[in-house]
């Protein structure tokens, strides 16, 4: 079953980071900074960065599942590599027999298959690396999710520079911290019902971290 995620939207571009685990809620001071790349990262090639603090014990899970990255890269490029002898190997039992030549069909047929076996192999190295670090690091009693429990996903307008930050959490509790860290930069309603508690007029005295 996927998990629900919170999405919060703070107005401003650098907030205070709650030191708060976002996976188990625990007292958090090992940080980490990684990057989120939705949909819009893919189209616009843009990765969207922030640094949150990870408590001990979740803090190597998440190190691992941020370098997994790396590996679905390599598949791609596994894979690309196959393409061309996986496409000559198969488009060579498509000969025309009177000819002995590979009909256009046959090329066509050939390419589209060597497509879909180069995409299986990246997938399978993708598959294996995530199997294997989750055997290394394992979903723990009170964790949340395996991997990373907060991001910050660029503003709340796609592709345009609205002087907003937008977070996803695995936990609604470190966002209502997040809310609560930056009381100045969410609005009273949002406030009151992922707090529960009425908006602060004053401000704490935190150094923000800027989301870029």
């Amino acid at each position: 079953m996927a998990h629900q995620w919170t999405r919060v939207v703070l107005k401003g571009r650098a907030q205070v980071i709650p030191s708060i685990c976002p996976i188990c809620l625990g007292a958090a001071d090992q940080k980490i900074r990684y990057g989120y790349k939705g949909l819009e990262g893919w189209l616009t090639r843009t990765t969207y960065y922030q640094t949150f603090a990870y408590c001990e014990a979740c803090h190597p899970q998440v190190v691992s599942a941020t370098r997994l990255r790396r590996w679905g890269y390599f598949g791609v490029v596994v894979g690309c590599l196959a393409l061309i002898p996986i496409l000559l190997t198969f488009s060579s039992f498509l000969k025309d027999p009177a000819t002995g030549k590979t009909t256009d069909a046959a090329i066509n047929v050939g390419m589209a298959v060597a497509g879909l076996l180069s995409l299986g192999i990246a997938v399978l190295i993708y598959w294996v690396a995530r199997t294997l670090k989750r055997r290394r690091h394992p979903l723990r009693p009170g964790q949340a999710v395996w991997g990373p429990g907060a991001f910050y996903t660029g503003s709340a307008r796609m592709g345009l520079s609205s002087g907003t930050a937008v977070y996803r959490a695995a936990r609604p509790e470190w966002a209502a911290a997040l809310l609560k860290a930056n009381p100045e930069q969410v609005d009273d309603a949002t406030y009151q019902a992922l707090t529960g508690a009425a908006r602060p007029t004053t401000t704490p005295d935190s150094r923000p971290f800027g989301p870029a």
